[in-house]
Formats: C-alpha cells, sequence, structure tokens
C-alpha cells in the first residue's frame, strides 16, 4: 500500500505542469525591493554590533530592555501555561478516578 502511493505521488509529480520558463526571470512580488533595502540596512547597522553585545545595547538601551521584558513575559506565560495544564490534567485524573470508584 506504501509502495502504491508512493507510486502515484511520483507519477503526479512527474505529471504535473509546471511554469513555462517565457524568459522573463522569476516573479517578484510586490514590496520586494523595499524589503531588501531594509534588510541590507538591518545587516549593515546591526551586523558589526553583534560581535560585541554590549556595545550594542549601550545604543539602544531602550531596545535591548524592551526585548528582554518580551523574553521573560513569555517565559513567565510559557510557565504559567504549562502549570495550567498540570492542574487540568490532575483535575481530569481525579474526576476520572471518583468516577471508576461509583
Amino acid at each position: 500500500m506504501i509502495f502504491r502511493a508512493m507510486f502515484w505521488i511520483g507519477l503526479v509529480a512527474l505529471l504535473m505542469p509546471h511554469e513555462p520558463d517565457l524568459g522573463l526571470g522569476r516573479p517578484v512580488s510586490v514590496g520586494a525591493p523595499v524589503a531588501s533595502e531594509v534588510g541590507e540596512w538591518a545587516r549593515a547597522q546591526v551586523q558589526p554590533n553583534m560581535k560585541d553585545p554590549q556595545h550594542l545595547c549601550s545604543y539602544n538601551a531602550t531596545a535591548c530592555a524592551s526585548g528582554a521584558t518580551l523574553l521573560d513575559t513569555v517565559a513567565s506565560m510559557t510557565a504559567r501555561g504549562l502549570a495550567d495544564v498540570k492542574a487540568d490534567i490532575e483535575t481530569s485524573r481525579r474526576a476520572h478516578s471518583q468516577t471508576t470508584r461509583s
């Protein structure tokens, strides 16, 4: 059955029509030049400072503090979420054990 599925997937992949090559190059998404310019600017500004994180945070103290606060918030929400899940599982086990005893 697995071999039959592999055969049909391969056959469909082989016979599936692809985009024709008209010689115009790959289609470009809207706003791609802007995104590449922003990426180049960010790379030029941040990459030299990544070698020395203290130098990076000295000029961007607000950004570093915001990033640390965000990471702390995500970590606390995750831990709280896991504690809630554990409590729900325990409640479910207790309810299940009480129904099986009755």
